[in-house]
């Protein structure tokens, strides 16, 4: 087994181990194209975010991560129109570096977020960096967001990396319509 591989089979690992230990959720609005049908519901919605954090165990506040790096990130949701407080979100980043990014962080990065919200949870993905706010997939979810596919963007200012502490997530997703047994 080469290196490259190696890195693959340990970067999958690790996502499926912190992918089962992330958990958060968030309040939306339904919009046209949706309400309930069998072919699934359209969710357009904003979110807001306080109390922004990065954690990483060996890095001091304000140093950027570098390749290899771990770092875990955390806040609360409030709705997008009144802040009233809706939920809580979790990530876990690893840092890639490419060596073909134009920045160490310039799609160097591979997120996993986690919106614990009153409905349902949503799990989006993305890989990407900071300095260029990619469209995130929203790759599930649970509750209200069952089946859940889509995007949303993501900005980001956690305190450690010199923000002020804030966030904003514009999502527009669609969700399976559940029957549940009695």
């Amino acid at each position: 087994m080469t290196q490259t591989q190696g890195r693959r089979a340990l970067l999958k690992k690790g996502l499926l181990g912190l992918g089962g230990l992330l958990g958060l959720g968030l309040l939306g609005r339904e919009v046209a194209g949706g309400g309930g049908g069998s072919d699934g519901s359209l969710v357009s919605m904003e979110l807001r975010g306080r109390n922004w954090h990065v954690y990483a165990s060996d890095k001091a506040r304000g140093v950027l991560p570098q390749q290899g790096d771990r770092m875990v990130g955390y806040g609360q949701l409030l709705d997008g129109q009144g802040g009233a407080l809706v939920g809580e979100f979790y990530s876990a980043c690893f840092c890639t570096g490419v060596p073909f990014a134009a920045t160490h962080n310039s799609e160097g990065l591979m997120e996993m977020h986690t919106f614990k919200l009153q409905e349902g949870t949503i799990i989006g993905m993305t890989a990407g960096g900071a300095d260029d706010q990619p469209a995130h997939a929203v790759i599930g979810g649970t509750g209200r967001y069952t089946g859940a596919t889509g995007t949303y963007v993501a900005r980001q200012r956690p305190v450690e990396l010199g923000g002020d502490g804030t966030a904003e997530f514009v999502f527009n997703i669609t969700t399976k319509e559940i029957s549940h047994a009695s």
